[in-house]
Order: structure tokens, then sequence, then C-alpha cells
């Protein structure tokens, strides 16, 4: 198959079996690959009855057709299971090298079954596949693992967990370098399963079909994309931070307050500690940030995305760049993802502020956040309790109306006050509060897709936010699934081009909203298997009422009418949440 390596590898740890099977072909027509193929994996494995951190649960690696092929921005991976955050789909993208280098191995995907007796890394070359002893990596963070291996090993790409994963924090991660892999604590499922790393290092060539035309356009391609994304490289994702606090958008004090000052905390803060730039593979923007932080011994680290900067800035009251990079560095070895790390925290914050607990945990307070981390990630003390997730935790205390959660998953660092169309986003993403599943921000700034019929309009407004979220939804699983990076914009001509011209496929451009649709329905019926009710799909009380003294503060999301027209697109059951079976 041109573009694809052609086949997955199937890993049993139960057994500790390990062996190739062919790609479906069907599958690949119908998915893609991504997130999209892996929910058709692992919808066909997964025992439903069973619990996330069981061994029951299947863990899926998968990449695109165009991963580690010269396509910019192609050179990601996403790691999927039943997720033990939500129990419903659990879905993880990541960047960095780990993606290509495991199509160069000989494989497009990883299915992952069962438990090994003891930790057990896999180690995957071209032609050449083992599960390997990692009893003496367990209890290493993902820095010392990585190095520990490629002591051993050589040039490889590692894919690990740290503590969280084996202490099976709920919302821990996957990390490879310092890419994360963050949301739904997919480092939980690979904890549960004994499995501290993933280990791949290939020579093989990718097949493309017509390997002179392809170059030729991914040369063209890769030069606009970096032209558009001028700023993007220049400043990386602490770009929006001014933008976001100027449009209400980014949240202060676990989204109770209008303001705060983010001059410590923009990207010319971030330039303060600023020591390089990193690109994932192919990728003509390296919007990753390197920072170095002498005072604290730590040099030439991953800097903040803004998700971490708002989580660990603004919604706990933090006004310096520095505490952040080092909260990141520490979800970083430790394995955890920092939106719900630090909203878990914030909300911790709130109830210790109204006197709810009593754990002396004060807004902006760094140094108990550092030791929050800590204890998080080695469930020591009242860490033990915050590393189930937020919603556990306030069902523990009776302050389930408190909590900023969709289906369990704690809600990510825009406001749909500020954009409505996000009501929809998280009331219906598979994973649970995401902003990435339909990313309506950005629609409403003005990157919209008009060839498709995504259209930006009033940012306050209710009216066409829900139709419009469904059919970014499709876009966004198509771009999930061929896999492509979600900050090139990239033309739909040229991206199904690409996909024709390395695959041999005759795709057209009204193909990226239907293979999409086909994914986002794959995704819901597969949660409708894991109990999901229409009941689920709401919003927390607090984002549906006025941020006061705000220039939103007359914004409410109707988020009633906007589920309304959701359904009415997609012809789903109102009632149920169930699509046609004909779908």
């Amino acid at each position: 198959m041109h573009g694809y390596a052609g086949k997955l590898l199937s890993v049993d740890l139960s057994r500790g079996k390990v062996s190739s099977i062919p790609l479906n072909p069907v599958y690949a027509q119908q998915y893609l690959g991504g997130s999209g193929y892996a929910c058709k994996i692992i919808s066909d494995r997964l025992d439903f009855s069973a619990e996330p951190l069981s061994p029951s649960n299947v863990l899926v690696i998968m990449t695109g057709p165009l991963t580690g092929t010269l396509a910019p921005c192609t050179g990601r991976h996403v790691v999927c299971a039943r997720s033990p955050l939500t129990g419903f789909w659990g879905e993880s993208n990541s960047g960095g090298l780990f993606g290509a280098e495991l199509k160069f191995s000989g494989y497009d995907g990883i299915i992952v079954e069962g438990k090994a007796d003891e930790p057990v890394m896999l180690s995957i070359e071209s032609g050449r596949e083992q599960l390997l002893p990692a009893k003496h990596l367990w209890g290493l963070n993902t820095e010392e693992t990585q190095l520990e291996i490629k002591q051993d090993m050589g040039r490889v790409r590692v894919a690990c967990i740290g503590q969280a994963g084996e202490n099976l924090v709920r919302f821990s991660s996957v990390v490879n370098e310092e890419r994360v892999a963050a949301r739904c604590g997919m480092g939980a499922v690979m904890g549960s399963k004994n499995l501290k790393a993933v280990t791949v290092r290939g020579k093989d060539k990718l097949s493309i079909s017509s390997p002179d035309e392809f170059n030729n356009l991914c040369q063209v391609t890769s030069k606009k994309v970096k032209e558009n994304q001028k700023t993007l490289g220049a400043e990386g994702t602490a770009t929006y931070v001014d933008r976001g606090m100027i449009a209400n958008d980014m949240p202060v004090k676990y989204f109770q307050k209008p303001e705060f000052d983010v001059t410590g905390l923009n990207a010319k803060a971030m330039e303060s500690i600023l020591t390089g730039r990193k690109a994932c593979y192919a990728c003509p923007i390296a919007c990753g940030r390197v920072v170095s932080l002498p005072e604290y011994g730590l040099l030439r680290i991953a800097g903040p995305e803004f998700q971490t900067i708002a989580s660990f800035g603004t919604n706990i009251m933090n006004p310096d760049i520095e505490q952040i990079a080092r909260a990141n560095r520490l979800c970083n070895l430790y394995g955890l993802d920092t939106i719900s790390c630090g909203n878990t925290i914030a909300f911790v914050m709130l109830l210790c502020e109204e006197g709810i607990l009593d754990w002396s945990i004060q807004w902006g307070d760094m140094d108990s956040v550092l030791q929050l981390i800590h204890d998080i990630a080695q469930r020591r003390g009242h860490g033990n309790e915050l590393a189930e997730g937020s919603f556990r935790l306030a069902k523990k205390y009776g302050q389930e109306d408190r909590v900023l959660h969709v289906k369990g998953m704690e809600i990510p660092n825009h406001d749909p006050r500020a954009y409505t169309g996000l009501a929809t986003v998280y009331a219906v993403s598979a994973r649970g509060a995401s902003h990435t599943e339909a990313d309506m921000h950005t629609i409403d700034i003005g990157i919209d897709v008009p060839t498709l019929g995504i259209h930006a309009s009033n940012r306050l407004a209710s009216k066409g936010k829900g139709e419009t979220a469904a059919k970014c939804q499709d876009f966004r699983a198509f771009h999930d699934s061929m896999i492509l990076c979600h900050f090139p914009e990239v033309h739909p001509d040229t991206m199904v081009s690409l996909l024709n011209l390395a695959t041999g496929s005759n795709y057209v451009p009204e193909d990226i909203l239907s293979i999409g649709s086909k994914i986002v329905t794959q995704k819901r019926k597969f949660n409708l298997q894991c109990g999901l009710t229409p009941e689920d799909e709401n919003l927390p009380s607090q984002l549906q009422e006025p941020l006061c003294d705000s220039i939103i503060e007359d914004s409410i999301p109707d988020l009633e009418q906007q589920l309304q027209e959701y359904y009415q697109y997609r012809k789903w059951d109102r009632d149920t949440g169930t699509p046609h079976n004909d779908e």
C-alpha cells in the first residue's frame, strides 16, 4: 500500500506474544489512520463490560498515511484506549519524532492487549520486535527512562510513562522526549498493563504513489505554511496569551474572574527564559519552545505551551512564567496532563478558599502547587485524592455542581462564553471537554474554511453554531486520522492532493467532511457502548452564567439551541443520541 507501511504490530502482554497483522485496506479507506482507524480497532476488540484499568482494555498507538513523509506537519501519532478518567473514548495526539520512526520501523500502528506479569518494554526494529524486561526502569521518570534505554540501545525513539502512569493517575500521559500525548489518561492505561515504554527504530523507506509530484507539492506547501505561521514560529503558542486575555477567553481564578495581568506570562515574558526552538518531524513552523532556568538547574527543557500557561498561570492566579516552566517540567517528568493537573489544583484552591477543604492551599501559592504535583504523581497524602481527577474529588466532597468538567474530563483553557460555539464542542466531544475536537475559537477568530462551508461568525452568538461545530468536528476528525497538525492552514484541496499523491487514492475535497463524519460517528457508537446518554452532553452551570465585569458579560451560550442544530445536521436521534443504523 502506498503511503502506509501496510501492517500493524499486535502485542498480547498476557501471553508475551508479538505478531504482525496486515493493515485492513477497507478500514484504511474508510478511516485513513490515526484516531479513526484506532477507534475501529478498539471497538472490534474491546470488552465494554470491563473497567478501563483492567487487562481487557485495548491500547492503540497509530500513525497516519502521511506520517514519515515530507508532507508538512504530519509527523504525529495518536495514543488511544478507553479512558480511565472518563470511562468513554480516550484519545491523545502527540508530535515529536516517534510517529515517523514507527513508520520507518515498518508499522502503521501498535495494538496492545492484556497485562504483563512484570514491567516490560516493547522494542520494535525493522524485522525484529520483542518484549524486554523493564523492571529496572520502573520508578524512573520519563527523562531517566529515555536516557537509560538509549544508553543500552543507542539511537531509538522512545514513548514512555513516568511514575504517574505507574501509579495509575487517571490523567497521566505518555511522553516522547518532552512531547506529550497528554489527555484522557493514556499513561495510566500503559501503567495498568505494566508497559513502561515502547522503543522504535527503522530504516524502511515509505512507498509513495507519485513521488516527484508529491515531493514538489510538499516543498511548495511547506514554504506557504512557514510563511503563514511566522508569528507562531517566532513566539510559540504563548502568542495567544495577550489575545486570549483581551477576548476574556483565558480562565482566571477557575473561570471566575475576567482579568489578570499577563505581562509576566505572554510571549515577551517567555523571551526572558527562551534558549531555542524545537520542531516536530517535517514541520516548518517549529512552535516548540526550549527554555532554561539556570537558577533551578534546568537547562534546555521544553517550555510551557498556552494551555499550560493558562493552567498554572491565570487559572491559579500565578503571574510568573518561570514558575509555570517549573510546573511544566515536573509534569513532563512524571507524565501528567498539565490541563487536568492544573485545573484540578485550581478546583482545590477554590474549595480551600470557601472553607470546604482545610488544606492551606491559596491562590498563586506555587510552592504548594509544585509539592502537589509531586504528591499527585506519587499518590501521597492529598495527592492521592487529586490523582483521581477533579470530578471524583468533587463527588467525594459533595461539590459536583461546582467542578468544571464534561464527562469527567477537566475543561480546557478556553471559555465557551467568549466563543459560544465551544459550548457544543465541549458537550458533544467524544473525549469529554476537548477544544481540539472542533476548535471553534479559531474559526470565529477568522481561521475558517469556506470551501467546506465552515464560516466565521459573531463569536458571542449561538445561532448557527451547532451546525458549524459539527462541520468543524468532522474537519478535525479528518486531520486527526490523516494525521495533520491543527496549526498549519492547509487548503482542503492541497490536503486531498497530498493524500492522493502519496497513497494513489482518488479522494476529493468533499470527502473530507464525509470521512470525518464517519469517524465522529464511530466514536459516538463507541461511547454509546460505554453507557453515554444525552444527559452527559452538558456544560457546567458556572459556564452558563455571565462572566461579570467583562466584555462578554452579556454572553451566555444557548447550549440547547446549538445541540438542536447539531443533532439536526447529523440526523441523529435527539432523545437517545444514537446515529442511524446505516452510518
